[in-house]
């Protein structure tokens, strides 16, 4: 597998050059000269050269980390769905490729990039992507969220030749992680994760896509036998009232897609309002971008942090 894809690396050189040809894009300068390196990516090692000076990101996550840690060599970006954190990239100087679902293999081929770095949205395309250039799939992993953050930013740390201030900021959380595990358990605190879109709601357990909660930050599951699936558990007022969670946290996803009504119009009627979350003022409403669309990316590990953190 690993010398399939090394192969598969190698041969993606010849053919981008032979589709940039055709555009009249193909760059002057001697491809050997570049320094090479390999990194381990979701599909195992990938060569990959050094410190890239165009590359298209089509993963949020990594726009986080790339401008955290000083890096702009990005070339593309998806606009459509940008979240506000990652503005920065809203500049006319960033091409815009699409969306993370719906994005232009033209204008990504017409950007002659020397990097493409992908997420799981993109996974099915990523055999076209590396016809143009050697395509890096990254993303968070299911229930991995805070390893995905790690994993991810060493591997972009040493494309970049940024290693060091990677692992600076990963000390950092460790920290925020380890302080904000402690008062939980210390506590014995237990929490549910609720996402609510157009008037339902589904709650998410230990080993879902909100894993961080119960996984790294130390909170008891209110209810252990919620059934792990991508859109969670859908559920009625009687159980969280039968439930009753010491904290909900609540994800908007109307607040991402810009549709439905304010999650709190749906969340906090009057069997809710008997719970300890709602008593004890412990509904937090937290950063719906960061915790659904933001990725693995440090600026969105934050927020998710700060979301925990302020309530404690």
């Amino acid at each position: 597998m690993k010398k399939k894809r090394l192969l598969s690396a190698l041969l993606t050189t010849v053919v981008a050059a032979g589709l940039l040809a055709g555009c009249g894009k193909v760059k002057e300068n001697n491809s050997t000269n570049i320094e090479k390196i390999t990194v381990t990516d979701r599909k195992g090692e990938i060569e990959v050269p050094k410190n890239p000076e165009r590359v298209v990101v089509l993963d949020y996550g990594t726009l986080d980390v790339l401008e955290e840690i000083g890096v702009d060599n990005v070339v593309g970006v998806p606009k459509s769905g940008l979240p506000e954190y990652l503005n920065k990239y809203e500049d006319e100087k960033y091409t815009d490729v699409g969306g993370v679902k719906e994005f232009n293999f033209e204008t990504i081929n017409e950007l002659n990039p020397d990097l493409i770095i992908i997420e799981g949205r993109q996974e099915d395309s990523l055999e076209e992507l590396s016809k143009i250039a050697p395509t890096v799939f990254l993303g968070s992993v299911g229930s991995d969220y805070l390893n995905s953050v790690k994993n991810n930013s060493k591997v972009i740390g040493q494309i970049f030749d940024k290693e060091k201030e990677v692992e600076e900021k990963l000390s950092t959380i460790d920290v925020r992680v380890n302080e904000i595990k402690e008062k939980v358990t210390g506590n014995n605190l237990n929490a549910l994760a609720t996402m609510v879109s157009d008037g339902s709601m589904s709650v998410y357990g230990s080993g879902s896509r909100f894993n961080i909660l119960y996984n790294e930050l130390g909170f008891i599951p209110t209810d252990a036998s919620i059934e792990v699936s991508n859109h969670g558990q859908s559920i009625s007022y009687e159980y969280l009232a039968e439930k009753n969670p010491d904290y909900l946290f609540v994800i908007d996803k109307g607040a991402v897609t810009g549709s439905g009504n304010p999650a709190k119009e749906t969340v906090e009627n009057e069997l809710v309002k008997t719970t300890n979350a709602y008593i004890n003022d412990k509904i937090v409403y937290v950063d719906s971008v960061a915790w659904y669309v933001g990725g693995a990316g440090f600026k969105a590990l934050d927020k998710m942090l700060d979301d925990v953190e302020n309530v404690l």
